[in-house]
């Protein structure tokens, strides 16, 4: 992940020029994928639009092909508002994008009708006839996702792609066993997949 801070994703020109270092230096150590996302700040630069197509393309193309992810940036961007974020993405040349489907603080398992709607309805034919599927980024269900949830999550959304850090309560490194118990909900879920 690019990501020179926490506090948002509006980074200034600094924060830019970092962004583009740590893709350089990542690439140079075997980096097969990235995940970024600037957002514009109106309230600072007057701009209006919510992606930062200018700078997070200038991002994908630094990745030489590499494919990238626009991250949770995308939880901020009002549903209203998600048609024209979508275009912006994909015009940014991103493969995926990771989001919980709602306002940033909310899990995916609160937000499986928005999700469901982003990804059934929102990156249809109607609303992009001029792109093929595979010229759309995919959905990565993530935020929350945990093997207590995600059977109920895929069953409620469909998405072809799934994000868990796979953490339990205990602490900050990857549980294996939560990895083998979500595996098994995926497995479970997909069972009676449409």
């Amino acid at each position: 992940m690019v990501r020179p801070h926490s506090k948002n994703f509006y980074y200034n020109a600094e924060d830019f020029e970092q962004m583009k270092s740590i893709i350089n230096t990542l690439k140079k150590h075997g980096a097969d994928g990235f995940v970024f996302g600037i957002l514009h700040d109106e309230s600072a630069t007057g701009t209006r639009g919510w992606v930062d197509v200018a700078r997070n393309k200038a991002l994908v193309e630094l990745a030489d092909g590499r494919p990238c992810t626009f991250h949770r940036a995308f939880d901020l961007i009002p549903y209203s508002e998600w048609d024209n974020a979508l275009a912006a993405i994909a015009e940014c040349g991103f493969s995926c994008i990771l989001t919980s489907g709602g306002p940033s603080g909310n899990s995916a398992v609160e937000c499986t009708g928005p999700l469901k709607s982003l990804i059934h309805d929102h990156l249809g034919p109607s609303k992009f006839p001029e792109r093929t599927r595979d010229q759309l980024p995919e959905i990565i269900v993530g935020g929350g996702m945990r093997s207590t949830n995600i059977m109920d999550i895929v069953r409620s959304t469909w998405p072809t792609a799934v994000h868990s850090a796979a953490l339990t309560q205990e602490g900050e490194l990857v549980d294996g066993d939560e990895v083998r118990a979500l595996r098994l909900g995926l497995d479970r879920a997909t069972q009676s997949y449409p």
